[in-house]
């Protein structure tokens, strides 16, 4: 990657953090923080339990084989259960690529706010080859978009495919945290 497109990436990633401040009025969307925490009375009643058939992984059915079609479906999965407001921290934590390397991060959202606000929008996935997948996503809270357009990831490990951890360091960036496993 290029200095002039790291430069804009990080400018982007500057103006989103704003962005999300300005629409929930919190700053760290992933993380330990306590800014507009849902009491857990107020949490959804139904959780998805690792338990679930394709909870912990909705891509983990697709063969390396399967088409280009499917793979982006089973991609286009991973992403929705990883916004949904009722998938347990244990089940978003396996689907993302070292998933438990951000758990901190990712135990962060359980509560939030933001993650019952929070829906995902998946546009372009392209499969570049067997194992790596690159997509556009828009994160939209209370129907707002305040991540728009972005790139991602998704990797295919031998449980299926997964949020890649650059995209998941994008994220916790955009946020405005920071994580070890981005280090």
């Amino acid at each position: 990657m290029s200095r002039r497109h790291r430069v804009a990436r990080t400018a982007a990633a500057c103006g989103i953090a704003l962005s999300l401040s300005a629409i929930t009025g919190c700053g760290n969307f992933f993380g330990p923080d306590n800014c507009y925490v849902l009491p857990a009375t107020e949490a959804p009643a139904t959780e998805v339990s690792a338990g679930s058939p394709g909870a912990a992984n909705p891509g983990a059915g697709v063969a390396i084989s399967d088409s280009p079609a499917a793979a982006a479906a089973a991609i286009t999965g991973v992403y929705q259960a990883f916004f949904a407001p009722a998938t347990a921290t244990e089940d978003r934590m396996a689907l993302v690529e070292r998933g438990t390397d951000f758990d901190t991060e990712i135990a962060g959202m359980a509560n939030h706010i933001r993650t019952a606000l929070t829906t995902v929008e998946i546009a372009d996935v392209v499969v570049l080859d067997p194992a790596h997948a690159e997509l556009r996503f828009t994160l939209n809270i209370s129907g707002n978009p305040v991540v728009s357009n972005q790139i991602g990831h998704a990797v295919r490990e031998p449980n299926g495919w997964k949020i890649s951890a650059t995209t998941m360091c994008g994220l916790v960036t955009i946020s405005g945290g920071m994580s070890q496993a981005c280090a």
